[in-house]
């Protein structure tokens, strides 16, 4: 494969064909970084809800970052939501496992609307 370059775009030549290298955001770090659960949800609901402010993002090279900076604020807001739904409605004192995972899971949905309304599915 041969380099080539052109005004402000870099192409690379396969079979005689040039292709542009594009990347999602100029940020090469935050294109190769995996998303996680709530950055996959933002990406896709900013993709299919608000698509002019997704093309934007991308143009500017921020999708990524931007989804990136989603993920870990939805993160640290679960785990603060959770800490806090725990005080307010406690651990039932009880040997019976079911009773509380069944009250953990709770809190864990809880906490999680909570997220997904506050800042997932919020337009960026």
């Amino acid at each position: 494969m041969n380099k080539k370059e052109h005004p402000s775009l870099t192409y690379h030549e396969i079979d005689g064909l040039l292709y542009p290298d594009l990347q999602i955001s100029g940020n090469p770090e935050a294109n190769q970084q995996p998303l996680g659960k709530y950055g996959r949800m933002a990406l896709n609901h900013l993709r299919n809800h608000h698509p002019q402010r997704f093309l934007i993002l991308q143009m500017q090279g921020d999708l990524m970052e931007k989804i990136h900076q989603v993920e870990k604020e939805a993160l640290e807001r679960l785990e603060q939501l959770s800490e806090q739904l725990l005080r307010l409605q406690p651990m039932p004192q009880t040997e019976d496992t079911l009773v509380r995972t069944r009250h953990l899971n709770q809190i864990k949905s809880t906490a999680e609307e909570l997220v997904l309304n506050e800042i997932v599915l919020r337009p960026r």
